[in-house]
């Protein structure tokens, strides 16, 4: 039987961007991927909707979560069904702060959601898959988002009583400093990034975080990637990045060990030759 990875996203294009590379490395390692996106990404920049506006731009960035991700090998997709929260620059907030502020959010949305039922959601598909791992997001959703929050604790409830192993998503903020020392010495104005943005993105680096080399797969993500033409196509920055600077960290995609399990997902990963350059000690 393929082992069985799920994978849980806020939005659209998240799926792409933080564990395309890694989704790829799973397919070509033989194991069956599925992608669960919690809202329809309908808060997203409004590029080319028709006359029903949000309701066009979701079931638009539906349909380019499918083309990217039959790019990626992904077998099975997902979507929850709630409206996106939107975004209030909840960056470096704390991660209750965040969700008390989103609560304000209208009917329908993943902020005004009873958390018990999108967890039973997608427990069942944990449990109907009989998934080996789970990856979500760290426990401020990598960048503050309340939509992103609101999915790692999603997973965590959802994970209750399995023996499902969980990765999150993040970013090493020791990447991020030495990004933005690069890229300043190259030239970037340096109140573009701002040197405390990399204090309230992803987690410091230690002993439960993993970064995975995806550069081999790095031409397929990018393709992925692409297909979220409505979004990603000219964006000007992403997570307070300056315009150009998310993309020189691509190639790698990091995740905390939330629930090692008996280690499959992260066997496989070192089995088809990513790079995992932490020990893990969870």
């Amino acid at each position: 039987m393929r082992p069985v990875l799920v994978t849980l996203h806020a939005h659209p294009d998240d799926e792409a961007i933080f564990t395309g590379g890694t989704i790829l490395r799973a397919v070509r390692a033989g194991w069956r991927v599925v992608v669960i996106v919690a809202t329809e990404g309908d808060q997203g920049r409004p590029w080319e909707v028709g006359q029903n506006g949000r309701d066009d731009l979701g079931a638009r960035r539906r349909a380019e979560t499918r083309a990217a991700s039959a790019i990626l090998g992904v077998a099975r997709v997902e979507f929850l069904g709630y409206g996106d929260s939107g975004c209030d620059d909840q960056s470096g907030r704390d991660p209750m702060s965040a969700t008390a502020t989103g609560r304000s959010v209208g009917s329908g949305t993943l902020a005004a959601a009873h958390l018990d039922a999108a967890a039973d959601a997608v427990r069942r598909i944990v449990v109907e898959e009989g998934a080996v791992a789970l990856t979500s997001y760290d426990d401020n959703g990598i960048y503050g988002h309340i939509d992103h929050v609101l999915v790692h604790e999603i997973a965590v409830r959802s994970l209750e009583g399995t023996g499902c192993e969980h990765y999150e998503s993040t970013l090493d903020r020791g990447a991020l400093r030495r990004l933005r020392k690069n890229l300043v010495g190259r030239g970037l104005v340096a109140d573009l990034w701002p040197s405390v943005l990399a204090d309230h993105l992803g987690l410091e680096n230690g002993p439960d975080l993993v970064a995975v080399d995806v550069s081999d797969q790095l031409d397929d993500k990018l393709a992925a990637v692409a297909a979220h033409s409505s979004q990603l196509l000219d964006v000007s920055n992403f997570m307070g990045l300056p315009a150009g600077a998310f993309h020189h960290l691509l190639g790698t995609e990091w995740f905390r060990v939330a629930r090692r399990g008996r280690g499959e997902f992260l066997a496989m990963l070192r089995d088809s030759d990513v790079i995992v350059r932490q020990p893990i000690a969870v």
